[in-house]
């Protein structure tokens, strides 16, 4: 059977009081034999089968260090486009993994997430960024508000790691674009919303 599709989908919840949040662990598998389809999964960090968990002191420049958990991942899939959930559900990576990547007539050895989305969060559950890489190169980063909406779009140069342009936007519409000439110089464009 050339459609045959196979689902496999776990949700395990657990919590020691009803009053703390819960662990929710995803496990879901798609599987096309046969297919040109990229295989699917949908992964969570607390699943101690697909990640290695450990605590590390993370030192920051004026602040006091503090212990924070750095997730490594097992047996990654070669070729398989990930979804990866923290521990409360948010999505916070979703992306292709590659063990080798080419690009620009270079080949990298070193397994990663070389085209993927980050997803960050305000303390509030928020959606804060969604930040793109393509070709294992930073390319852009979205900001977002409380209602979802956009606030400013961050442009990069894949090679330089400098800023192109941003995008400022007022209640998710296009305000004005500054396009830089140069490290602190920037022109102005205005968009649809100002006058």
């Amino acid at each position: 059977m050339k459609n045959f599709i196979v689902y496999l989908f776990s949700i395990f919840v657990m919590s020691c009081d009803s009053k703390e949040p819960q662990n929710i662990i995803i496990s879901k598998v798609r599987y096309k034999p046969n297919s040109k389809i990229i295989d699917t999964l949908w992964v969570s960090q607390n699943d101690s089968t697909v990640f290695k968990q450990e605590e590390i002191l993370t030192r920051r420049p004026h602040n006091t260090p503090e212990f924070t958990t750095r997730y490594e991942l097992k047996n990654p899939k070669n070729g398989v486009y990930y979804f990866i959930h923290n521990n409360i559900g948010q999505l916070i990576l979703e992306g292709r993994y590659d063990s080798e990547y080419m690009y620009e007539e270079q080949l990298n050895k070193e397994g990663n997430f070389y085209n993927s989305k980050t997803y960050r969060y305000k303390k509030n559950g928020k959606l804060e960024t969604i930040h793109f890489m393509e070709d294992g190169r930073n390319l852009k980063t979205e900001h977002y508000d409380n209602k979802k909406r956009l606030t400013k779009i961050r442009y990069i140069d894949k090679k330089s790691e400098s800023t192109t342009k941003v995008e400022i936007y007022d209640d998710g519409i296009l305000d004005e674009t500054r396009v830089y000439t140069s490290f602190d110089n920037y022109y102005t464009v205005k968009g649809a919303t100002s006058p």
